[in-house]
């Protein structure tokens, strides 16, 4: 199988890797890195973050329902038995992650990437899951791990996401239907997705926290 010349891969990966460079100066990410965060606020991400874990399980499901190419449902159906329950693991490791918050612009951020998995191309969802999706959760993972040492949820992500994330550039070398414009304009779309739930996140876990005026 011939496959995807070296530089509009290159491209993708250099696109993706300033993403991922942005994301991780977002309020969430600094929030949670910042040694003076106090421990409640730091708490009140967890329970703010519940809700985009459990729509992580929607996203991964509707995938592999959606996806007709055998190599890809493959893929797909790996990716979604290693993740699986991850956010049953979120639940079992802090208190605060077992009842989660609803909140209408993670519920929609959510929603957003439920909607591209049932509706992109197969190759684009492999995009969205291991370009986006898996490296936003590395960057959150090693943020959180700072957080919270020794938390289970994050160590476990922190080892399976570097992986998850070489998938998707594993079958965009492999299979040669798309296009260099098409991808950084999604990597470019999903990524501010992210970032708008990452900072709501922190926004209200500040809010929940904040001392009385």
């Amino acid at each position: 199988m011939t496959t995807m010349p070296a530089a509009p891969l290159r491209e993708v990966a250099d696109r993706n890797d300033q993403h991922v460079r942005a994301y991780r100066a977002s309020s969430l990410i600094v929030l949670l890195e910042d040694p003076t965060t106090p421990a409640a606020t730091k708490d009140a991400v967890m329970a703010q973050l519940a809700p985009w874990s459990n729509a992580f399980q929607r996203m991964i499901s509707v995938r592999t329902m959606f996806e007709t190419d055998p190599q890809l449902r493959e893929l797909a159906l790996r990716h979604q038995q290693e993740e699986t329950g991850h956010h049953e693991i979120l639940a079992d490791s802090h208190e605060a992650a077992r009842t989660p918050r609803w909140d209408p612009v993670v519920e929609a951020g959510a929603a957003w990437f439920v909607d591209q998995f049932r509706v992109l191309p197969g190759l684009h969802r492999v995009v969205l899951a291991h370009l986006v999706l898996e490296a936003g959760s590395l960057a959150f993972s090693n943020a959180g791990a700072l957080a919270f040492p020794g938390n289970a949820y994050f160590a476990l992500h922190d080892e399976e996401d570097e992986e998850h994330i070489a998938m998707g550039y594993r079958l965009l070398a492999e299979r040669q239907e798309w296009r260099l414009g098409d991808v950084t304009e999604l990597l470019d779309r999903a990524w501010q997705i992210i970032t708008m739930v990452s900072d709501r996140i922190a926004e209200l876990a500040l809010r929940d926290t904040a001392a009385p005026a």
